[in-house]
């Protein structure tokens, strides 16, 4: 048996342009075009204990985008770094700011887990550090 190469991080950095595109156009024919069919995404935040909030699918990220718009207006993503981790999985990790809806601001750090199966996107596990009281 002979062991699968870890992806490099121009092909973790090269789905994660894809990814991203989709995700910030919202656009349904780039978000299929990456997206595997059963695709999960479990957001940061959510009620789908353990997991955070899940949405599935074309149409879950869809969802999924406009709560996050609604949620977080101003959002906003830097200090991207993209690494290739597995042979079918990459990490991002960046600092990510906005507002909730309450208005106030926010900086946190996060860190992205994605699967690829068949050349695609078939996971998306975001962490988020979460602020303290």
């Amino acid at each position: 048996m002979t062991a699968k190469r870890r992806l490099t991080d121009a092909q973790a950095h090269k789905f994660a342009v894809r990814l991203g595109k989709a995700l910030f156009k919202a656009d349904p024919a780039l978000l299929k075009a990456v997206l595997a069919p059963r695709a999960e995404w479990h957001f940061a935040i959510g009620k789908d204990v353990p997991h955070g909030r899940v949405r599935k699918g074309v149409k879950g990220f869809l969802e999924g985008i406009a709560e996050n718009k609604r949620a977080f207006p101003e959002l906003r993503f830097n200090d991207i770094e993209i690494k290739g981790f597995t042979h079918d999985q990459f990490i991002m990790t960046y600092n990510v700011t906005g507002k909730k809806r309450s208005g106030k601001a926010f900086h946190l750090r996060g860190i992205e887990v994605i699967t690829i199966v068949d050349d695609r996107v078939a996971k998306k596990d975001v962490f988020w550090k979460q602020e303290g009281r």
